[in-house]
């Protein structure tokens, strides 16, 4: 039995409440304001705690709390489960999840919430169910792209009818799409995106020390009915540790995770994934990588230091390589340097006007951005750190460096998507298709000493 909905803020202001039962947790959102402020010093917020004989169940979507009460004999996994689906919903129907898209559809997110539940009773959380009866017309609200503004456009996969996006069509709510639909204007779409993220520790001389790769091949669509979708992976793709491809141009997964609903009748033999197109968001598929991607690190980061003792300096070089094919580049590229604790200036000698450094004396650190890299070039820029006394310690409290990146149109399992087709007997069109790929860094760290 469910009480209240809430969804909050990351300053904890309630963006929207709705109360399904009397009996729920009296000011539940001062109540949850308190437990996360209680235990924000502790990191220790529990997903599900205990408040008054009810619990409190919480996740944390965007920088957003999605928070709902219940009694104690509903399952605390149903509850995250509900949560989990509620921000799909909120995201299939205002096109992202984001504070100002929700306070933009607030009446269109109450609606789902009087449509999903009925007296703490669920009743349904599947899109399709539920857009017949969702008559608010979304208010579309630009995104912050992180993901989405670096994916680019694999060209060439499917000849003419291969276009580029609208810039805002990745994030074109349903009900908005429908709407498009009966007025005739509707553009039959589906976005096939690969996105990987990198987690490196490497040491001082340059090994590595620990490698990870997690990727998701996640599937948006917008196509008028339920068309077949099939989609052809690499041809020499191996999935396995013992897989013979442990190295060369072939693709090699240490394990692969598939949603139920994908048809894996030809994936054996020629690669190739079926499933039903639904409207809205689904991650096809997962898969990761450990601990073999020496070969592959799209970035390579030195440096030297030295001591100028008369004048209480250190004079840091460093070097940064970009092991990528020269036709693909790196944006947002951020070097960050922790600096020694008696660090008082910075000054920075840079490759090129378009790089910056940024001293910030608060985090002690220093950050060189450089907003595009391209593939194969390696820049190199030098610091003076003016230090008001220098010891023994003091090289020992530089470092280690991380580094951010966005590579675009670039995979570093080297995992493609072939062909992407849509079939559908009951429709005679020609839809547009994108397929893209973007590499993120998740952690990227590199010891200095």
């Amino acid at each position: 039995m469910f009480y209240q909905i809430l969804v909050q803020s990351s300053r904890g202001s309630d963006l929207l409440m709705k109360e399904y039962r009397e009996d729920g947790i009296p000011k539940v959102g001062e109540v949850f304001r308190s437990l996360l402020k209680k235990n924000h010093e502790e990191n220790d917020l529990l997903p599900v705690m205990e408040v008054g004989g009810k619990y409190i169940i919480h996740i944390k979507c965007n920088g957003l709390y999605f928070i709902c009460s219940a009694s104690q004999d509903e399952p605390p996994f149903a509850a995250l489960e509900l949560l989990e689906r509620l921000s799909g919903l909120v995201k299939d129907f205002c096109g992202i999840i984001s504070e100002e898209a929700i306070v933009q559809n607030t009446a269109l997110v109450y609606e789902l919430l009087d449509e999903i539940m009925d007296y703490g009773i669920v009743l349904t959380t599947s899109t399709r169910s539920l857009k017949p009866y969702i008559q608010t017309e979304p208010v579309p609200v630009k995104a912050d792209r992180q993901i989405e503004g670096i994916l680019g456009i694999a060209p060439g996969l499917f000849g003419s009818d291969f276009q580029i996006a609208p810039s805002n069509s990745p994030d074109k709510p349903l009900a908005l799409s429908q709407h498009s639909q009966a007025l005739g204007s509707q553009k039959n779409e589906v976005y096939l995106d690969i996105i990987e993220r990198i987690t490196v520790l490497v040491s001082s001389n340059g090994s590595v020390i620990q490698s990870e790769l997690n990727g998701t091949v996640h599937l948006r669509s917008f196509l008028i009915g339920n068309p077949e979708l099939v989609i052809g992976l690499s041809e020499d793709l191996m999935i396995g540790r013992g897989s013979p491809v442990s190295s060369g141009p072939g693709v090699r997964l240490d394990h692969v995770q598939f949603h139920p609903a994908i048809s894996l009748a030809e994936f054996e033999q020629q690669r190739v994934l079926r499933t039903q197109s639904q409207e809205g968001e689904t991650t096809l598929m997962k898969y990761g990588i450990s601990n073999h991607l020496s070969n592959n690190l799209p970035f390579q980061v030195e440096a030297s230091m030295t001591e100028i003792t008369e004048k209480q300096i250190v004079e840091v070089e460093l070097h940064i390589t970009c092991h990528i094919d020269q036709r693909h580049h790196a944006v947002n590229v951020k070097l960050n340097l922790p600096l020694p604790k008696a660090t008082t200036d910075v000054s920075p000698s840079l490759p090129s006007q378009t790089h910056t450094m940024e001293y910030k004396r608060g985090d002690r650190s220093a950050v060189w951005c450089i907003k595009k890299m391209m593939g194969g070039s390696k820049h190199t820029a030098k610091l003076r750190i003016h230090l008001d006394h220098l010891s023994s310690s003091t090289l020992i409290e530089i470092g280690p460096a991380s580094l951010e990146f966005e590579l675009k149109d670039f995979t570093s399992s080297k995992l493609q998507i072939r062909f992407l087709k849509v079939f559908d007997r009951h429709n005679s069109y020609v839809p547009f298709r994108w397929v893209r790929y973007a590499t993120l860094s998740d952690s990227y760290v590199i010891r200095l000493r």
